[in-house]
């Protein structure tokens, strides 16, 4: 089973930032706020790549293949409030001390990490950074509990990054995100 943590003299070259969630799904749609925000607030070196992958399922494992450091972006099942924010390593993912929100993307990171193990090419270190959701009703939205707390995930991010040795800097200019399913003009509640 390889759940080493990276190696903090030598910076990770193969980064990604994913993150994962349904948009439609109240609060499931964590990640994908997380993502898109960060992407817009931070740049990386070229060798992170910042995806939103929405619910994968199995096709998550090329994403996953052969990187030397994966972040997951969101909602988790947990004994919590919700607007909770955790950090969780791969060895909680397997214990089931923490379950990713909705059936459809939950065994998809599982199932992929099992057939990268495998074969030798799974992640060297695997961190998820998941809120505990308020509701993952469809057209919910993003609860004021996870929207409160969102900007705090995307600073986490590039922290986890940065104390990996990873290139992770605040843009001087930020981009405008893309953020389509919030109602009305929430950006600046996300970027505060």
């Amino acid at each position: 089973m390889n759940m080493k943590r990276c190696n903090p003299l030598l910076p990770p070259r193969h980064v990604c930032v994913i993150g994962l969630g349904n948009v439609l799904m109240g609060d499931d749609g964590f990640g994908s706020l997380a993502v898109e925000t960060f992407r817009c607030e931070y740049e990386c070196a070229p060798n992170v790549e910042v995806l939103d992958l929405g619910t994968p399922g199995l096709d998550l494992a090329p994403y996953l293949y052969g990187k030397d450091l994966v972040i997951v972006a969101d909602a988790v099942e947990a004994e919590n409030t919700p607007g909770t924010l955790r950090t969780y390593r791969e060895a909680d993912l397997l214990s089931h001390q923490v379950q990713l929100r909705l059936t459809a993307h939950d065994p998809g990171l599982q199932e992929s990490l099992a057939q990268l193990r495998i074969v030798g090419h799974a992640p060297s270190e695997l961190i998820i950074v998941g809120m505990v959701p308020e509701s993952c009703a469809f057209g919910a939205g993003i609860s004021a509990a996870v929207l409160s707390k969102s900007s705090v995930a995307v600073h986490l991010l590039a922290a986890l990054l940065r104390e990996r040795g990873v290139d992770c800097r605040r843009r001087h200019a930020q981009l405008q995100p893309n953020l389509w399913w919030l109602p009305g003009d929430r950006s600046e509640v996300v970027s505060a």
